[in-house]
């Protein structure tokens, strides 16, 4: 990653921590979509002309409010996300490796509005491509962000 999207990343984390802080305001299922496409753009790996692989396992780390108000509905919210990722990924002809999948955890560290998301490649236990977009593979690359208040920007 860049020296200026680093710079970029840190920056736009500070003024929406600031701004979680001051509004105290819930994290909603729309941010983390966004954080989740966010994470694919900043983490593809181009292996040739035809295939750009990125992430498809996501941990999402909520403050403990946010995610006591959001675990009963993990599964079904893990469903919607991984669909919007895979339809994103879709229309920016990325490819995984594996399933997705979207997980969410509590982070003690976090405040009410603010999360973070981790992101690696996990390849399919299968040697069958994952139509339509994966395939056989190995690598784990762990990526994390800064946390974050999601929304507008890179978190």
């Amino acid at each position: 990653m860049g020296v200026l999207k680093r710079f970029e990343q840190r920056l736009e984390g500070l003024v929406n921590g600031t701004f979680a802080k001051v509004f105290k305001s819930e994290v909603q299922p729309v941010e983390i979509a966004g954080a989740l496409q966010r994470e694919c753009d900043n983490n593809a790996t181009i292996w040739n002309r035809e295939r750009t692989v990125v992430p498809n396992d996501f941990i999402v780390e909520l403050s403990t409010p946010d995610y006591e108000r959001l675990s009963p509905y993990s599964g079904q919210l893990g469903d919607e996300l991984s669909g919007l990722v895979r339809e994103y990924a879709k229309q920016q002809r990325y490819t995984f490796m594996g399933p997705i999948k979207v997980h969410l955890e509590k982070a003690d560290d976090l405040d009410t509005g603010l999360y973070r998301v981790r992101s690696r490649t996990l390849a399919s236990s299968t040697s069958q491509p994952q139509p339509p977009q994966g395939g056989p593979g190995r690598g784990q690359a762990p990526n994390a962000q800064q946390p974050a208040r999601g929304g507008y920007g890179y978190p």
